[in-house]
């Protein structure tokens, strides 16, 4: 594979990229000049710079570009600008790009925590389908599900920030920028529900997966299907108590984002499970000849 995206050169650089983007939005003055279109131009050559690593990565290990730690933070924080768009175009929900160029950097930049053993060698796509056809169908709805989410999460901030500054009485020009607390409840809400669906699919196609070629006694395989279906109960839980008026808007954009974080967290210590897993599945054979002696 080229060095460079083996290095993640190019995933380090759009990740700065986007901070510089966001520090753009929030340090210059408003009434410089050019301002808004320096942020602009940031993030979109961010985008691309991210958009074409993720490719090239995924072209060059003929493995889908989601099948480690490192590339799913990175894809996370592909969505987190595109959905900005998607708000945009779709529900006409005028999200500031820094919301998404601040979540896109610190997802991507998040996805270096754990050194090499988040970026490790990928299965194969080949191997992949050879194991199960649903194998890439299962990592297609799970990612989606997972973008869906982030862009909840990030809504659900926006609505934290824009509740506080009501309540301590901030009009300044930032806070009157942002939406209006109902449209962003109400976007959060759908857009919850819909990563509940996808993710939900994802999850049960996965398990199945994992149930059908016995790997589920594997810690590996245990850990990932808890965390999966873990997730897809507390935001369905979420996402009901929001519909039946038992949860208020402010308390589900809290528990929805707690929810989120602690997904993030537990995603990264898989990588963990996994490496404890690999490193007891290589010592086995080295035991068991020990003891032959």
């Amino acid at each position: 594979m080229n060095e460079l995206f083996e290095n993640r050169e190019f995933f380090a650089l759009a990740a700065a990229l986007f901070f510089g983007s966001a520090l753009c939005a929030l340090v210059a003055p408003t009434r410089l000049r050019g301002r808004a279109w320096a942020e602009r131009i940031l993030a979109g050559v961010a985008w691309a710079a991210l958009s074409w690593a993720l490719f090239a990565r995924g072209t060059a290990r003929g493995a889908f570009p989601v099948s480690d730690v490192f590339e799913i933070f990175q894809c996370l924080g592909w969505f987190a600008v595109f959905f900005v768009v998607f708000l945009r175009v779709v529900w006409t929900l005028r999200v500031p790009t820094v919301f998404g160029t601040a979540a896109a950097g610190t997802l991507c930049a998040a996805g270096f925590a754990g050194g090499s053993g988040w970026d490790a060698a990928p299965v194969p796509a080949e191997t992949l389908a050879a194991a199960s056809p649903w194998a890439g169908v299962h990592a297609g709805f799970v990612t989606v599900g997972y973008a869906c989410f982030s862009a909840a999460a990030m809504v659900w901030l926006i609505y934290l920030i824009q509740n506080r500054a009501l309540r301590t009485r901030r009009t300044g020009a930032f806070f009157s920028r942002l939406p209006d607390l109902a449209s962003l409840d109400r976007i959060g809400g759908r857009l919850c529900a819909a990563g509940t669906v996808i993710f939900g699919v994802g999850a049960a196609l996965g398990v199945a997966v994992l149930a059908g070629g016995g790997r589920l006694a594997s810690a590996f395989a245990l850990y990932k299907a808890s965390l999966a279906v873990a997730m897809f109960f507390g935001f369905s839980a979420a996402t009901a108590l929001r519909r039946l008026g038992r949860l208020s808007a402010l308390k589900f954009a809290r528990v929805g984002l707690g929810i989120f974080v602690a997904a993030l967290v537990f995603l990264g210590g898989s990588a963990c499970v996994k490496n404890a897993t690999d490193a007891a599945a290589a010592d086995a054979p080295k035991a068991e000849e020990a003891a032959a002696r």
